[in-house]
Parts: structure tokens; sequence; C-alpha cells
């Protein structure tokens, strides 16, 4: 079994990570505009109770088109926030934009992309792995299943690795692949969506599908549907190269309720709470059906 899994929010605990992002994009934006940081903050604050207030309409952008929902993942917030500043009427946000731009970014949104590289850049110097700490013996158990592993992350690839190799987790191109810069943010042309009940998702990410065509997993596994398992969905909805057999999602206290409410019946067939989960999972969809059983009986 192939299980193509995302890496951060799965297999690291992300929460304090996604929250230093947010502090050094607000911290930035604040010295850039000369503004005094207790003010910086409360402004910010505000800014985040409004793109949280409606979630259908803000979230992480790419080419100004929302590639994943502001609810879906905390490391969206500063990418969405990127956005809001770009388009809001607030009065307090010129001030921002300008001193943003004065500083030699294109946009607020240019400046939320390079504040994310930064912050977990300084973020993967200055504290130890985030893996959750199990993370290795789930590794171990895969490998004993013969659960071929494929991590496939935006997270650049020396991330994951350097993460894994501290916690003792081999880089074994027979058991744990990482496919790392992986652009699952990327949006193409095509205007195709994937019908997700409250949301409409955008599914033309060119890079994501041709890593899914050339992986042709068995599962897929991520936290966030827009970047990870809506393309998967639609890719098995229209009996498309790269479809997986199965689409699980990785749950948070975060995550949406739209977004659970697509397990079952919807595009999801699953959802897990931990990667604890996994082996056993592995094991259940190892074993024929009853029916299978059957017709071959």
């Amino acid at each position: 079994m192939k299980l193509l899994s995302d890496f951060d929010g799965v297999w690291t605990v992300a929460a304090e990570e996604a929250r230093a992002v947010f502090l050094y994009f607000r911290s930035e934006a604040a010295r850039m505009a000369g503004v005094d940081p207790e003010l910086a903050q409360s402004e910010f604050e505000r800014y985040r109770t409004v793109v949280h207030g409606s979630p259908e309409r803000h979230g992480w952008r790419h080419q100004g088109r929302v590639t994943a929902y502001v609810d879906e993942d905390p490391f969206c917030l500063s990418n969405t926030l990127g956005a809001f500043l770009a388009d809001t009427d607030d009065e307090t946000a010129w001030k921002y934009r300008d001193g943003i731009v004065a500083a030699g970014h294109e946009s607020t949104e240019t400046f939320a992309d390079h504040c994310f590289l930064a912050a977990t850049t300084a973020y993967r110097r200055e504290h130890p792995p985030a893996l959750v700490p199990t993370a290795a013996a789930v590794v171990q158990e895969l490998g004993e299943l013969e659960v071929h592993l494929v991590i496939v992350s935006n997270s650049p690839p020396e991330k994951i690795l350097g993460w894994f190799a501290a916690e003792g987790i081999d880089h074994d191109p027979e058991l744990v692949r990482v496919r790392g810069n992986a652009g699952k943010h990327v949006l193409g042309l095509d205007e195709t969506y994937l019908d997700a009940g409250e949301r409409r998702v955008r599914v033309d990410r060119p890079g994501y599908r041709t890593i899914l065509e050339e992986e042709a997993p068995d599962l897929v596994l991520g936290d966030v549907f827009s970047l990870d398992l809506a393309l998967p969905c639609w890719l098995r909805n229209s009996k498309l190269a790269g479809a997986p057999r199965h689409t699980v999602l990785h749950a948070h206290a975060h995550t949406p309720a739209w977004t659970h409410g697509l397990s079952g019946k919807g595009p999801i067939d699953r959802i897990v709470n931990s990667i604890e989960e996994l082996p056993g999972l592995a094991r259940e969809l190892a074993r024929p059906s009853q029916k299978s059983a059957r017709s071959s009986s």
C-alpha cells in the first residue's frame, strides 16, 4: 500500500509554529509601518476577528483567488491577512500597506509569503523538531505492514528530513520518501471546482496533480481539505489518473464543521485524529471485503 501524506499538522504539532508565523508577520508589518507594537496588536486582533467572522470569503490567495480558506489551517492566517490588507477599506490598514511596499515588497500578499518562509526558517533554527511524539513508532509499524509512506508537503524537504532524522527516522526510499516544496497551493488557469457543500474548492493545482499522477497512491491523508484532499477527491470522482482509492482527513480542534461534514458519504472516506490510527487503518484497508471473499470462494 502506498500512503501519500501531508507533513505539517499531520506528523507535526504545528500550532506553535503557526503562531510564530503570525507574530512575525504582525511585528514586521508594524515595524515597516512605524506603528507602536501594542497598537498593532489591537488592530491585528480586529483584522483577525473580521476574517474569521466570514471565513467563506477569506483565505490564502494565489494570483487573486482563494486556494485555502482561513478556517482550515492556522498557517493560513498570515497569508489571509496579507490579502485582507490589500483589499480592505478599513481606515487603519493603509499605513501597513504603504509601509510594506515602501520597504521593498511588491504587495502585502508577497510580504506574507516572505514572512512565512522567514518565520518558519527561524522557528526551525530556534526550536527542537515538533514531531508528534509517536511519529517514529508509527513509521516503523507502517514499514512492518509494508506501507510505503510518501510525504508530500509545501515545506522544504530539508525541514522534513531534518525533523525526521532528529527522531531517528531514516530516509529509506523503500519505506519513506519526501517530496517537499510541492506547491499544493499553486493554482492553474482552469476554473474547475469541487463542490464541498458549504464551500467550492478549486482543483486545478498542476504541480500537485503531477505528483499524484506520478505516485498513484492508494490512500491520501491530509489535514487541510482544500490543499491536500480536494484534488485527489476530484480525480477519483472523475476517474482520472492519480486518483487514490481512499481519502482520509486528519482532524484537529480547529478543523471546521464544513470539512467534518464531507466524511462518510461525501468525498472524504474517513477521519482520524492522530497518526497513531494509521497502522490500524492500513490493516483494515488491506483486508479483502466480505463481498470479495465470498466471490472468490
